[in-house]
């Protein structure tokens, strides 16, 4: 074959399946590389509240998403967005990426360059939040509803890399949606 398009998938391709490809194989991350290479980047990014994000094309090579760049789309990340929303964006911007990528390979004008790897940070597939994913009422509300949005995949598919909870006397119970009031209760968490 001349080309391999690796696109959302969960597998590292082996150096005997991308070395096929005559032209060259290219991966699809969520995520700006090399600051979110890894797994469940969108996630990360909303826990760290980050309000600029964007999406990777890059070159597949013996390393895990360290490829040389060949398209880098920005994604605005709004406050309200979630995993699922956030996700969404990134795939949207995917396809506007892609279609720049196959104009870049078919008028022999596409541009690459190497990662600030000094930069990079890495989220392994096992990493999980803090207290595994447990709202701490020690903490701001902006932190609870980042930690809510992180890990909202929408009522139909739980986030695979953990679920918002909440322990309520002896019970943890699932918090499926956070509201961040203007002021202060009062009340104790």
């Amino acid at each position: 074959m001349d080309w391999i398009f690796s696109v959302a998938n969960p597998l590292i391709l082996p150096p005997g399946v991308f070395g096929r490809a005559r032209q060259g194989a290219f991966n699809f991350h969520d995520g700006p590389l090399p600051r979110y290479a890894g797994t469940h980047a969108t996630s990360w990014a909303l826990l760290a509240q980050e309000s600029e994000y964007a999406i990777t094309w890059h070159r597949i090579d013996d390393g895990v998403d360290t490829g040389d760049v060949v398209v880098h789309r920005q994604v605005l990340i709004a406050p309200t967005d979630t995993a699922l929303t956030l996700n969404l964006k990134c795939y949207e911007a995917a396809v506007e990426g892609f279609r720049e990528l196959l104009t870049g390979l078919a008028k022999g004008e596409l541009t690459a360059y190497p990662q600030a790897l000094v930069n990079r940070s890495y989220f392994p597939r096992r990493r999980r939040p803090d207290a595994a994913g447990c709202l701490r009422w020690d903490r701001s509300a902006q932190d609870l509803s980042a930690m809510t949005r992180a890990l909202d995949f929408g009522p139909y598919h739980p986030n695979p890399l953990c679920l918002p909870k909440a322990l309520v006397g002896d019970e943890v119970v699932t918090v499926r949606r956070l509201e961040v009031l203007p002021r202060r209760s009062g009340i104790p968490a």
